[in-house]
């Protein structure tokens, strides 16, 4: 911010200078300049004390620095800086003594050049900040800025308080085409000059540009335009329509472009933004710090890895997915964008790098211990094989809440447990292992009860299963196999199966005992069905034998009488 002061050598607290002031402005685009006048009315209301001069301050980048009060020069000189002023201590040509006035001129010169930021003078456009002279409660007047004839401003030149800069922005009307020239998609560059070389390099690149654009960032679809601009700040002219760029450099215009693709991609941490901008542009990150890992790390991902990393940006997806779209619990801070690199990006062990260039000291141990948590969850999910670990697991190491995590694995890992045991248990008894505990597994929010309860099921089913079949499958003797005789056990082993595949868990334990019993007992209804025949026989052979001794005794006792 410009500031100004008055100073007297003998008693800056007794009184002040009274002045009004002025600021003249004059473009000069032929020269490559403009050429400034503060005018100063000073007063001296004090009584007693008379002041040797007063102190002003004006931008470093100033030249031809002199002061006149109307009789001739007077002395001036610089005394120190700070933020881009000098300060300087004009001397009046006697002491201005109390009750007396007098007129100072202060001129210098802005003078243009390819240095940017900075002001820019030339043919068709002048671009410098406007800095009100004075100290504060001085009497100022708004600046006065000429521009030559054809010339107009871009933007208004106002003033609202002491000290406050100004931009002021000219176009020369001649020289600025309002012609857009088309860029896919729907992209338009507006330049100063009809065919200038900027805007010829700008179009002769645009499909190269657009194309490498939409791989690495996804494709815009709304209008964008591009304009030769003034210098700005960093990137404050991009916005979600309009993108100005200050340079002619190839890698500055990509650079400012790649900001431009991301500015919907909200909520990151800046330096990620500004590292992805360079790494497309091929340039260093400004300013230099965490932004300077991710060249390093998009050399390894390429345009397909950081476009599946901003397209997760986009959608604030969760770092550890499931089946289902989730939300990332976290802000799109380091600890997001290394877990994107990573599980998205296809990146391998950031960690490293992240330590030596992102994070803080007291944020250490967050990596070690995510760094110990990965072991684990890696280890799990490759356990689970085709299931996708349960949200409130993957959703604690998305928050990096190791201690959750922690908490849980151990249900998680012992369901995996006693599902790998049933599946072996299912192929030994050629059952096609039942995948249906796996939606229950994917979708659990809170633990494994829904999980464990149907494992229980399963478990009890092919125990049933299991006895039945060793029975029915077994040697079972020729008892047996009478005491079977109007029963199909085969046929019953087969609707077990059925009703296994059909998830009937309940069928298949209950029907299974069932079966078992039965196989169990047909030794013992063999045995009846075998002896009952002869147990029937024998009693016809006692009932004959009787009825002949009766009938033979009578014939018996006729022969002896004879």
């Amino acid at each position: 911010m410009f500031s100004a002061g008055l100073s007297s050598a003998a008693a800056q607290e007794d009184a002040a200078l009274s002045v009004s002031t002025t600021a003249h402005y004059v473009v000069v685009p032929e020269l490559d300049r403009v050429e400034v006048e503060f005018g100063y009315a000073f007063d001296n209301p004090s009584e007693t004390v008379a002041f040797p001069g007063f102190f002003e301050s004006i931008p470093t980048d100033a030249i031809e620095v002199a002061a006149t009060d109307g009789r001739g020069e007077l002395l001036l000189g610089p005394t120190d800086e700070s933020d881009g002023f000098r300060t300087w201590l004009i001397a009046f040509r006697a002491p201005l003594d109390p009750g007396d006035s007098v007129d100072v001129t202060i001129s210098w010169v802005i003078e243009g050049g390819p240095a940017l930021p900075g002001p820019i003078v030339e043919a068709g456009a002048a671009a410098f900040d406007v800095y009100v002279p004075g100290p504060v409660g001085a009497n100022w007047s708004p600046p006065i800025i000429e521009v030559p004839d054809g010339f107009t401003a871009v933007n208004p030149v106002t003033v609202s308080a002491p000290y406050e800069i100004a931009p002021a922005r000219f176009i020369h009307l001649e020289a600025f085409s309002m012609a857009m020239t088309s860029l896919p998609p729907e992209v338009s560059v507006l330049d100063w000059e009809t065919g200038s070389p900027w805007a010829v390099g700008v179009v002769d690149r645009a499909d190269a540009i657009v194309s490498s654009l939409d791989s690495w960032f996804g494709p815009r679809v709304d209008q964008l335009e591009v304009v030769r601009e003034f210098p700005t700040d960093d990137h404050a002219a991009v916005s979600e329509a309009h993108v100005a760029l200050t340079s002619d450099d190839a890698e500055v215009i990509d650079h400012q472009l790649a900001h431009a693709w991301l500015v919907d991609v909200t909520g990151v941490d800046e330096w990620f933004i500004e590292g992805l901008a360079a790494a497309f542009a091929g340039d260093t990150p400004s300013p230099a710090g965490p932004a300077d890992v991710v060249p390093v790390v998009v050399n390894e991902i390429g345009a397909a890895g950081v476009r599946a990393v901003v397209d997760a940006l986009r959608a604030d997806a969760i770092t550890y997915p499931g089946v289902s779209p989730e939300l990332q619990p976290l802000p799109a801070d380091w600890r997001t964008i290394l877990d994107y690199l990573e599980g998205v990006g296809g990146a391998d062990d950031l960690e490293a790098l992240f330590r030596a260039g992102v994070v803080d000291d007291d944020e250490i141990v967050s990596l070690d211990r995510r760094a110990a948590a990965r072991v684990d969850y890696d280890a799990l999910e490759f356990r689970a094989g085709g299931w996708t670990l349960p949200p409130y697991l993957r959703l604690a190491m998305a928050s990096w809440d190791f201690d959750a995590f922690s908490e849980a694995q151990g249900a998680v890992s012992d369901a995996l447990v006693r599902r790998d045991a049933l599946v072996g248990w299912a192929d030994s008894l050629e059952l096609t292992p039942r995948d249906d505990a796996k939606n229950l597994f994917e979708t659990a929010v809170t633990d494994m009860a829904e999980v464990n309860a149907l494992l229980d099921e399963q478990e009890a089913a092919l125990g049933a299963f299991d006895e039945a079949e060793r029975l029915v499958n077994g040697d079972r003797g020729l008892l047996a196999g009478i005491g079977l005789l109007g029963h199909d056990a085969d046929g019953d082993l087969g609707a077990l199966r059925s009703a296994w595949d059909d998830g009937r868990y309940d069928i298949v334990e209950h029907d299974g005992h069932e079966l078992a019993e039965l196989v169990e007992g047909a030794v013992g209804d063999g045995t009846i069905r075998l002896l009952a025949p002869a147990v029937g026989l024998i009693g016809l052979w006692q009932v004959f034998r009787w009825l002949r001794r009766r009938f033979e005794k009578p014939e018996a006792a006729d022969t002896a009488v004879a």
